[in-house]
């Protein structure tokens, strides 16, 4: 399913739910655009959701696919199953466990998408949850953006509430050095244009991280890749 028909079945999930239980529908706060805003969380089908391949827990592995030229295009069979791989080998143990607690209580943490179905927090969960047969759904919020519109704050969303949290499963420092640049490069040259003292300071508010800390992630990854395009192993 393409992301126009994802957008727009989506959005009848959302019709529906607001017209048969709309009192019933739990409803939690989160940061939108430097407010807190109140979303009402609903029971979206797994099949109307896509992976984020670009989610911090997994970007060595997918820049490193992509560089070796291998497409993926998470809204196939095919791009899906090899987000999932990645997904789960990348912390299995702690997979095997939460699946486990999913099995038996089920989905705690409520997801985070945007109105075209990719998911900006909770790909693990999405993962595990197609992994049993219990639950066809995944319990969410819908942001008012699409995947398109607004990627600086979809950005900010995914890094805040994933590397940013300390309840969160932990990350290896790879992705975070290889978030660290991404989000440089998107607020200094691409999405937004700041300068790099100003981007360090907000990646470093994002992570909950000191200045120090993303100076150093830069630093670390400056050299790895100097070390990879001397071996002619770019990315």
């Amino acid at each position: 399913m393409d992301a126009k028909n994802r957008l727009v079945e989506i959005k009848r999930v959302i019709d529906l739910s607001t017209k048969n239980n709309a009192d019933e529908l739990l409803k939690i706060e989160r940061m939108w655009k430097g407010r807190l805003k109140v979303f009402p969380v609903y029971e979206m089908p797994l099949s109307l959701l896509v992976y984020n391949k670009y989610n911090g827990r997994i970007l060595s592995r997918t820049q490193s696919l992509e560089a070796q030229e291998k497409e993926i295009d998470v809204s196939t069979k095919e791009g899906a199953e090899i987000i999932a791989k990645l997904l789960w080998e990348s912390k299995e143990s702690a997979n095997k466990s939460t699946l486990a607690d999913l099995e038996k209580y089920g989905q705690k943490e409520v997801a985070m998408i945007t109105s075209d179905g990719v998911i900006v927090d909770g790909n693990r969960r999405a993962m595990l949850l197609n992994r049993i047969n219990k639950y066809d759904y995944l319990k969410t919020i819908v942001l008012p953006v699409s995947s398109t519109d607004d990627p600086l704050e979809i950005e900010r969303l995914e890094t805040s509430f994933q590397m940013g949290s300390d309840e969160k499963l932990s990350y290896n420092p790879i992705e975070k050095y290889l978030k660290t640049k991404k989000l440089v490069n998107d607020l200094t040259s691409g999405i937004e244009i700041i300068s790099k003292d100003d981007a360090i300071k907000k990646i470093a508010e994002w992570m909950q991280e000191s200045k120090t800390d993303i100076k150093f992630f830069l630093d670390v990854m400056q050299t790895m890749d100097d070390y990879l395009e001397y071996l002619e192993y770019d990315n």
